[in-house]
C-alpha cells in the first residue's frame, strides 16, 4: 500500500517560532497544518450531557442537506488517548455528524479508548469490524511528537483500500488546544478536522480551491469556523464520499441478505 502526504496549511502567527522545527516523512497521508492566528473569540462554557456510542438520529439535527438512507453509514472508534475533555468532544462530533449530514451519511460514534490500567479496547467495542468502521485516534503531546509528521500537521489519514476494515485517521490534539488557548472554539476546529481526514480516508490525499477540503485554510475560514458557520463539501465531493461509503458497506449488505430460492 504506497501512501502520500499533502499538508493543509492555515496562514497565521501562532506556531510561527516553531517554523524551523520539521518532523522527517513516515508514511502517512492528508496531512493538516495550521500555522495558527490570534483571535479574540470567547469560548463556550456550557455543559451537555455525555454518553458514547451515539449516533445521528439520537441528536438536533445541524444538518441540512439529504437525508442518510440506512446504508450509508460509517462507524468511528474513538480511541481518546489525550483526552478530550467530554464536552468538547461530543460538540465536536455534532460538527461532524453534520457535515457529512449535508452529503447524506450518517455517523455512529462507539468510544473504544481502553480502559486505565487495561490494553484491551472497551467491551462496548466489538472485536468484529468491517470497512465502514474507521478509527478515529486523538493524541496527546507526548505520542504525538513520537508520529513521523512534517509540518506540524493538527492530523493525519491513512490511505486504505475500500475492503480494509480499520482504516484510522489520527488528530494531533495538543495543535488544537493551542489553538484554543489564541481563542478559537476547539471543538468547532476539531470537528472540521475530523471531516477532512474522514473524507481523505474516502476519496484519497487530495485538495480542493474553496471548502473543508481546502490545502490552506485561511484565517477568515478559522474564525468562521469559530464563530460556527461550518466549512463544507462540495457537491462533487458529497457524491464521491457517498459512493466510497456504499462500496465499503455493500460487502456487508450482501452477506446479510436473505437469499431468495
Amino acid at each position: 500500500m504506497q501512501e502520500e502526504r499533502q499538508p493543509i496549511q492555515v496562514l497565521a502567527k501562532l506556531l510561527a517560532g516553531r517554523a524551523g522545527r520539521r518532523l522527517a516523512s513516515g508514511g502517512l497521508a492528508a496531512l493538516i497544518l495550521v500555522v495558527a492566528s490570534v483571535s479574540s473569540i470567547r469560548a463556550l462554557a456550557e455543559s451537555l450531557p455525555g454518553g458514547r456510542s451515539r449516533n445521528a438520529a439520537s441528536r438536533v439535527a445541524l444538518g441540512s442537506g439529504r437525508t442518510p438512507s440506512a446504508v450509508e453509514k460509517l462507524t468511528l472508534r474513538i480511541y481518546n488517548y489525550v483526552p478530550v475533555d467530554p464536552v468538547i468532544l461530543q460538540r465536536s462530533e455534532d460538527i461532524t455528524a453534520a457535515i457529512f449530514e449535508d452529503s447524506g451519511i450518517e455517523i455512529s460514534w462507539m468510544e473504544c479508548t481502553p480502559l486505565q490500567g487495561e490494553l484491551l479496547p472497551q467491551p462496548v467495542c466489538p472485536s468484529d469490524m468491517g470497512a465502514g468502521d474507521l478509527v478515529l485516534k486523538f493524541l496527546p503531546r507526548r505520542m504525538g511528537m513520537k508520529v513521523s509528521t512534517p509540518n506540524e500537521p493538527l492530523g493525519f489519514a491513512q490511505q486504505c483500500p475500500e475492503t480494509e476494515p480499520a482504516c484510522e485517521l489520527t488528530v494531533l490534539y495538543f495543535r488544537v488546544d493551542e489553538l484554543a488557548s489564541e481563542g478559537y472554539r476547539a471543538e468547532n476546529i476539531l470537528g472540521h478536522v475530523i471531516a477532512h481526514e474522514m473524507a481523505h480516508v474516502l476519496m484519497g490525499p487530495g485538495h480542493s480551491d474553496d471548502g473543508i477540503m481546502r490545502r490552506e485554510w485561511s484565517r477568515e475560514e478559522m474564525r468562521r469556523m469559530s464563530l460556527g458557520l461550518r466549512l463544507s463539501f462540495s457537491s462533487e465531493q458529497s457524491l464521491q464520499i457517498r459512493q466510497a461509503v456504499l462500496r465499503r458497506v455493500k460487502p456487508l449488505i450482501s452477506k446479510s441478505a436473505t437469499p431468495v430460492e
